[in-house]
């Protein structure tokens, strides 16, 4: 969509244009100048949706807008089809829409009131990685009982990232341990599937998105925030300090066209900054009214 400021200088312009179309030259080249200009000022007025009022919430908060946020999300990423033409039942983007609660996965939506009608305007979800949680030492005590050999069970441990000691092996007969198992110092989540609505994008709402996304994982104690991204997207992210992962150089082997990691530490100076930016969004919002 034209940012509207753009959009209403091209139809001043045009409109400026028509009227020396019409002094110097014909008056039917400028009164048809003129009228594209009152029309592209109308449209500008009225066609384009006018975001009154902005609500951010996770989605199992509102379920009704549950398919809603789904039509959202695979108009931007069809649902692949199996090879007999059917729609894949657990499409990676919206298989977990109903599964979505206050840990993770957490959809997250924005609700648009525009033109007196109040619709769904932009998603995303943070999701587990494969830190997000500490592994569980019961874990390894099954392994324990399955008759696995003590050390390999605590390498196994090592590796997860859990202390060895915590085990031993009167442990093999426990059905719980004796000990909390200890927590990995990475807690980190993935943010996926950003979408804003067509008609809504160039006004800050994706920017505003990505602020809410902050504050919620920020209350769930994450530590960082991951996830992929286009290169023509990377300006957009770099604005709101999120910083590009530099993959080390490994020799002999070919370059692969992936995209690009991308990652936030959720410290002070970030939360402040999402706050302002939530802040600053409904002020300029309110002025619109």
């Amino acid at each position: 969509m034209i940012n509207d400021k753009y959009a209403a200088f091209l139809a001043v312009a045009v409109f400026l244009v028509g009227a020396f179309s019409l002094v110097l030259y014909s008056a039917r080249l400028g009164l048809g100048i003129l009228i594209i200009a009152v029309s592209m000022l109308w449209y500008n007025r009225h066609g384009n949706p006018r975001i009154t009022d902005v609500e951010f919430y996770k989605l199992h908060e509102v379920p009704q807008y549950t398919d809603e946020v789904s039509a959202l999300v695979t108009s931007e990423w069809p649902v692949p089809l199996t090879a007999e033409g059917i729609e894949e039942a657990n499409f990676v983007r919206t298989s977990s829409l109903k599964e979505s609660r206050d840990t993770l996965p957490c959809h997250l939506l924005a609700l648009a009131s525009s033109n007196g009608v109040k619709q769904v305007s932009a998603h995303c979800v943070l999701r587990e990685t494969s830190s997000s949680r500490p592994h569980d030492l019961n874990r390894f005590l099954r392994m324990l009982k399955m008759g696995l050999p003590l050390s390999a069970v605590q390498q196994s441990m090592e590796v997860a990232g859990l202390d060895p000691s915590l085990l031993s092996a009167k442990h093999s007969n426990e059905l719980e341990p004796s000990q909390p198992p200890s927590l990995n110092p990475v807690h980190n989540v993935t943010l996926s599937a950003l979408v804003v609505k067509p008609e809504f994008r160039g006004h800050g709402l994706g920017k505003s998105m990505c602020a809410y996304a902050v504050q919620v994982a920020s209350g769930l104690g994450v530590k960082e925030v991951i996830g992929g991204c286009r290169n023509e997207l990377v300006p957009f992210y770099e604005k709101l300090g999120v910083k590009k992962r530099r993959a080390e150089k490994r020799e002999g082997i070919p370059k692969v066209p992936l995209g690009n990691e991308m990652f936030l530490t959720l410290d002070d100076n970030v939360r402040e900054r999402a706050s302002r930016i939530l802040t600053t969004y409904i002020r300029i919002l309110d002025k619109k009214k």
